[in-house]
């Protein structure tokens, strides 16, 4: 622009020069000063114009090849991916241990030849690196990428190179996507990949609850609106004696959602990261309670230590035990935990509910506070036997013998013995036969949302 400027000025005094030449001189003297000055502006245009084209020759073009394969790099991906179609990411397996064991130069020496062996398929075309070990593949057509996605894993699962008589191979996880943003969609079935060990995974909207962020978001939501509109919904499971008859119910928590209903399984963790825990945990009281109140068969609730340790929650659990026309009914089962910080929390917890006349149960025996040295210091009612041990007593002699210890244990301090996940005849005939008092499983029923 200051050039442009320069020129009109040195222009405009140039021409004056002319003018004043030829009215005060001969018109010889003026043809040959206009000469002159001709040639000086045109001395002056070119010097003023030399900086502009040395700063063009100074513009180095972009580059769009990877230095290290020879591939497209990253940002010429980004360029291209305007006109996809849809994508094939592809990411080699804890190749961070390649450069780790035998060095960074290795490592690159390896990307480098795996690359060309890449490029060597005729399939393989519009490969791009973006990053160390991933590569991604453009489609600009509307296709199938399935097969093009099980030809890049064989030509890596084929390739290796030998080094000090080591035959050096790896694996790899694929995510193809049609759908945008692409990177974003592709990245999420490659998680899933990764943490499921699948080679390769094709995205579809199901997969987003999969992506650890958007499902702690989506989660969160839903139990928040479950919350405002009381849609935390016990569940009650039979427990039977050892001639099958009922004799309690345990209630279990969850979410409807329309039709269909959230298992604990899918929420509870995220609950418990947010301050909504609490929250589902009052209102399971409430409803639980609610519905037991004309019922005349006892009924257990679960209670976490985080729930022992907020006041809110113990006043309101002790209210309902004091207003219930049967406390003696009521069984209030710990479950297990890690997160004890404090026994005499528990210990203080239990002797306000054995005051109020209902009774202790310990769930998932077997771990945390649930061990033979605690449960004389707890003083409570019932054991409920950790499922994951009664699912093994038929095929391992460990199993039987935990069980069978547990059971002896209960008999000589009065404690009332259950089994959970008694899933079939056998483990319930096995079960039996070690006199174990009472049973919980599928065998005898699932847990559904009325008591008949």
């Amino acid at each position: 622009m200051a050039s442009k400027q320069m020129k009109i000025i040195y222009s405009v005094l140039l021409f004056s020069i002319l003018i004043i030449a030829i009215f005060y001189l001969r018109v010889g003297y003026a043809l040959f000063i206009s000469f002159g000055l001709l040639l000086i502006e045109l001395g002056i245009l070119y010097i003023l114009s030399k900086p502009k084209k040395e700063q063009k020759e100074n513009i180095k073009p972009i580059n769009y090849v990877d230095n290290l394969t020879g591939l497209f790099n990253r940002e010429k991906f980004f360029i291209d991916l305007k006109e996809a179609k849809g994508i094939v990411l592809i990411d080699i397996d804890d190749f961070s241990l390649l450069n780790i064991v035998y060095s960074r130069e290795f490592g690159d020496e390896f990307l480098r030849k795996l690359s060309h062996k890449l490029k060597e398929n005729s399939l393989i075309d519009n490969l791009y690196r973006i990053s160390g070990d991933e590569f991604v593949i453009i489609s600009y057509e509307e296709k199938d990428l399935k097969y093009l996605a099980e030809t890049i894993l064989n030509v890596i699962n084929d390739f290796y190179i030998v080094k000090d008589n080591i035959l050096i191979q790896v694996t790899a996880t694929i995510a193809i996507s049609y759908k945008e943003p692409f990177i974003e969609t592709a990245d999420v079935a490659l998680k899933y990949g990764k943490k499921n060990r699948l080679n390769l995974v094709i995205y579809s909207k199901e997969l987003d609850l999969f992506d650890e962020n958007k499902k702690f978001v989506d989660i969160t939501m839903r139990l928040k609106q479950a919350l405002k509109t009381k849609q935390v919904i016990p569940f009650f499971q039979c427990i039977t004696d050892k001639d099958g008859n009922i004799v309690r119910y345990e209630a279990l928590m969850r979410i409807k959602e329309g039709e269909k209903y959230l298992l604990p399984a899918m929420f509870l963790n995220i609950a418990k990261k947010t301050k909504l825990y609490s929250e589902l945990t009052f209102q399971m009281i409430q409803k639980t309670f609610d519905y037991m109140k004309d019922k005349n068969i006892s009924f257990s609730i679960n209670i976490s230590y985080d729930d022992i340790i907020n006041d809110r929650i113990v006043d309101s659990l002790l209210d309902a035990i004091s207003n219930f026309h049967k406390p003696q009914n009521v069984i209030i089962e710990l479950l297990e935990t890690e997160n004890v910080k404090n026994f005499d929390d528990i210990k203080t917890f239990i002797d306000k509910i054995h005051q109020k006349g209902a009774k202790i149960a310990i769930d998932d025996f077997g771990s945390g506070y649930s061990n033979f040295i605690y449960l004389e210091k707890l003083n409570v009612d019932i054991i409920k036997i950790d499922g994951e041990i009664i699912t093994q007593i038929l095929s391992s002699d460990n199993a039987m013998f935990l069980v069978n210890t547990i059971v002896e244990f209960c008999k000589k301090n009065n404690i009332i013995s259950i089994a959970e996940y008694v899933s079939h005849r056998d483990i319930f005939m096995a079960l039996k036969e070690i006199d174990v008092d009472e049973y919980q499983g599928f065998y005898f029923c699932k847990p559904k949302e009325s008591i008949e």
